[in-house]
């Protein structure tokens, strides 16, 4: 019976070729649609490595180029945030905070190994701002400040590319000529650009204000207590604005920025899975208005192997066959053009992402084409072969 249909379907293979060019069709557009739905699905549903609720992140713009005088305003703000019963934990960082719209990265070389890494730079109580769970080795704190190296941690995406199975805690890797970073400690998971973006290698370097009195950060990350709305936001920004005359000051909580760079991220997926679903419904619409058409025309076929004996059912399932090898024929060029993206790592994404959309795009499209022909085949199935005949 298979094989009929195969054959069947062969021999019309013209008439059937623009049927089997829309399923082709339809199918990479669902594939390239499900394989980014499946990527960031997966990456939503890893861990973040860190707790951004109840955590705030105040931006401060000097009104004065005097680097000594910033620094020493900064110094007393930090005294100041840690004075207050509200707050749990202060520390400084960098621009690219957690889900702030900046990167920062650098090259780290290790042998014959390079590997271009976000960076961090962030004070010795971002550990407990963030809360960030430290797997292997320990945090860098003052203890650090005796050692002859620069101290990091570095996250497990960083800890595989430049070790591998070796033992990360305690190896020196070369920043310049005069300097090394020092690993003392590997967090298993470090996601700070999104909660839909893959794990990427990167790392943390120590901000020490005793040791570079001229430099200054103005991001400061704050973790409040629990309940802490905009009546503390504005008494604390008064109490720094009192500190630091002119300065520009704004607070952001890490919740409302995670919440745009979701909004980000749904965009494409929202437009993608727009254009999608009218493409498969003006499929769906091709097929159903074809598969009727063909059907009328076969009413004396239909009828003459209902009076050979062949049931309804018999007649009905050779036209939900007949379908089907028709989706097969225009699926097996869509799959073979398919699994060529986890075989050449295109876009350098894991490839069970790509074999779960494939397999989710194969059965959307028979599925589709199943439904489009179930009420043409029952119609096809109810004809009486009598009737048929007499039409003949």
């Amino acid at each position: 019976m298979i094989r009929h249909l195969f054959k069947l379907i062969w021999n019309r293979k013209r008439s059937n070729f623009l049927l089997m060019t829309e399923i082709f069709f339809c199918f990479l557009v669902l594939f390239a649609v499900l394989s980014l739905v499946v990527y960031n699905v997966r990456n939503y549903n890893k861990p973040l490595g860190f707790e951004h609720e109840h955590v705030w992140l105040l931006t401060m713009r000097p009104d004065t180029d005097s680097t000594s005088l910033n620094r020493q305003t900064l110094e007393q703000i930090l005294q100041r945030a840690k004075g207050f019963q509200e707050i749990e934990s202060v520390a400084l960082t960098s621009s690219n905070a957690p889900f702030a719209f900046s990167q920062m990265s650098n090259n780290i070389t290790y042998g014959q190994k390079k590997v271009e890494a976000n960076q961090y730079e962030v004070q010795d109580d971002f550990d407990m701002v963030m809360r960030v769970k430290v797997s292997k080795g320990r945090w860098f704190g003052p203890a650090d400040n005796a050692s002859h190296h620069d101290p990091i941690v570095i996250n497990q995406a960083l800890k595989q590319q430049l070790f591998g199975e070796e033992e990360a805690v305690g190896k020196l890797i070369p920043l310049n000529d005069s300097t090394n970073y020092q690993v003392v400690g590997v967090t298993d998971y470090f996601r700070a650009g999104s909660e839909f973006e893959a794990e990427q290698p990167s790392f943390f370097s120590r901000i020490n204000l005793q040791e570079d009195p001229n430099a200054f950060w103005n991001e400061v990350l704050i973790r409040v207590k629990p309940g802490m709305g905009v009546a503390f936001e504005e008494k604390m920004v008064k109490e720094f604005a009192g500190t630091a005359k002119g300065w520009a000051m704004e607070v952001a909580t890490l919740e409302k920025m995670r919440q745009n760079k979701a909004k980000m991220a749904k965009v494409p997926l929202i437009a993608l899975g727009i254009i999608c679903g009218f493409l498969i419904f003006n499929v769906a619409l091709g097929l159903f208005g074809v598969l009727w058409y063909n059907i009328s025309r076969r009413n004396s076929e239909i009828g003459l192997r209902r009076a050979l004996g062949a049931s309804s059912g018999q007649v009905y399932r050779q036209f939900i066959g007949e379908v089907l090898v028709l989706a097969t024929f225009g699926l097996l060029l869509g799959v073979a053009f398919a699994v060529q993206f986890p075989l050449l790592q295109v876009f350098q994404v894991e490839s069970g992402v790509y074999f779960i959309a494939l397999g989710i795009a194969v059965a959307t499209i028979y599925l589709l084409v199943v439904g489009c022909a179930f009420y043409p085949s029952r119609q096809a199935a109810a004809i009486h072969p009598a009737m048929a005949l007499h039409e003949e």
